[in-house]
This record gives C-alpha cells, structure tokens and sequence, in this order.
C-alpha cells in the first residue's frame, strides 16, 4: 500500500475535516494543508494540520508506506510506550554483564 502524493497546498478549510496524520479534528475557517494523493491506483484527498505536515515532511519514515491514516497518532503512542520502558540497573540486562566480563578478562 504506497501513497504517492500528487499535490500539497496550504487552504483555509470551509468546514470540519479530520487530520489524515493524527485524526484529531481541523475547525472551520483554520489553516491546513490540503493533499491530493493516490493510493493503490485510487485517487484520494485529506488534510493535514500544518504541525503534521511538518513532522511528516521531517521524517523520512513517513514517506513511503510509513504515511497512513493515523500515523502520527500512532507514532506518538508507540514512542510514550517506550518512554514508558524504565530500566533501572545494567543487572536487568544479562547481555550487558556478559560483555562486561568479555572486556574484563
């Protein structure tokens, strides 16, 4: 499943649209960036907020097969999860006490 994008352009939305990126809500009347793509040999459109845009076009994850509907949403959910990840000793990582003994001796 590959998005190819045919047009971007910045528009003041004339009514609610939803963020292709983090499918929160875009009100009436706010800037966004208006996307013509194709997909799977179908023609698509949807709006971005202007900061997804920009993490979008920041990181090349996204392009490709990375850009999806709720991407962002998603991208930022898996990365407080592994924030969340607290290790809290070197002794909780065997691998990393056998290398240490490997250098040691």
């Amino acid at each position: 499943m590959m998005l190819e994008i045919r047009k971007k352009q910045i528009v003041t939305t004339r009514k609610k649209h939803e963020c292709y990126g983090c499918v929160e809500e875009i009100e009436k009347g706010k800037s966004a960036v208006y996307v013509s793509a194709k997909e799977d040999e179908k023609h698509i459109q949807f709006h971005l907020h202007e900061e997804c845009n920009k993490t979008i076009a920041k990181d090349k994850w996204f392009s490709g097969s990375g850009l999806y509907r709720g991407c962002i949403k998603e991208a930022v959910k898996n990365s407080e999860e592994l924030k969340s990840i607290n290790i809290s000793s070197l002794d909780e990582l065997p691998f990393v006490l056998g290398l240490q003994k490997g250098l040691g001796g």
